[in-house]
């Protein structure tokens, strides 16, 4: 039983390993999906979101992020973004 769980732990920690790298890469470095006019404003306030997900849909947000080499803030401001163009139209 105990083995099972080392296994789950070092596959945490591989997976986390790998979106600290994506996040913490410099941001020249990094080619974002989220166009320049669909981004926030630098002076525009941030505030925090608490969301009560699935592990899975947790986790298949974090890929997400990874494999687009943006963060999960991103990928909601996009999604908030296409949606507001749709309510306008």
């Amino acid at each position: 039983m105990a083995n099972m769980f080392e296994k789950y732990a070092a596959d945490r920690e591989a997976e986390q390993k790998k979106i600290e790298q994506t996040v913490s890469e410099p941001a020249a470095a990094k080619q974002t999906t989220v166009s320049a006019d669909a981004a926030p404003a630098e002076d525009e306030k941030r505030t925090t979101l608490s969301l009560s997900l699935t592990v899975s849909d947790k986790k298949a947000l974090k890929m997400m992020a990874v494999e687009r080499e943006t963060t999960i803030a991103a990928i909601i401001h996009e999604w908030v973004a296409e949606h507001m163009q749709e309510v306008n139209e």
